[in-house]
């Protein structure tokens, strides 16, 4: 990466029947003076989550373009839960103004593959992305619920919401 250079990587937030598309900036670590540029992290997560919970999308979009997401196709039934305890998470796969949100089953650590996805989750994962890309919304219901992507019309706020921004309390209490 040149010095004059940033790569932005584009991610989206999933809550509550909402979606914001993020941008996170990468530092680029051969810049001299070593300026900081603004980098995702998990707070501000969890800020768009309670400005979303609080009804606050004004704060919400100010993250980034703030989406509705309504469902469009039922998909089908999970079939993941049907044989003991495993570790089952929600993954949303975009493409363009659709999305899928499919059950995927986590290997566990002692597994060949090592903790993470499995391999044909990432599979259906793929699948479901393609089905997307193209247009068939009838195919990527097959591994999930099929969401459209609506832009919510709703004027940013000026500066992000940040209550994760709290004042540092003092280190004795008074007598």
């Amino acid at each position: 990466m040149k010095h004059h250079e940033k790569e932005i990587i584009h991610r989206m937030v999933y809550h509550k029947g909402y979606a914001v598309r993020m941008e996170q900036v990468l530092i680029d670590p051969d810049h001299p003076r070593g300026i900081l540029v603004r980098v995702f992290d998990l707070d501000r997560i969890d800020d768009i989550r309670e400005a979303i919970d609080r009804g606050y999308l004004d704060y919400a979009a100010s993250y980034g373009v703030l989406y509705r997401m309504v469902q469009v196709a039922k998909g089908r039934a999970n079939t993941l839960a049907d044989s003991g305890p495993k570790r089952i998470r929600t993954l949303v796969v975009e493409a363009g103004s659709h999305a899928v949100e499919m059950e995927i089953e986590f290997s566990q650590p002692g597994s060949p593959w090592g903790a993470g996805i499995r391999p044909d989750d990432s599979e259906r994962s793929h699948a479901a992305y393609q089905a997307l890309k193209r247009g068939d919304l009838e195919t990527a219901a097959q591994y999930g619920k099929v969401y459209r992507l609506e832009p919510v019309e709703v004027e940013p706020a000026a500066e992000p919401w940040r209550p994760t921004e709290r004042l540092p309390q003092p280190n004795h209490l008074p007598d």
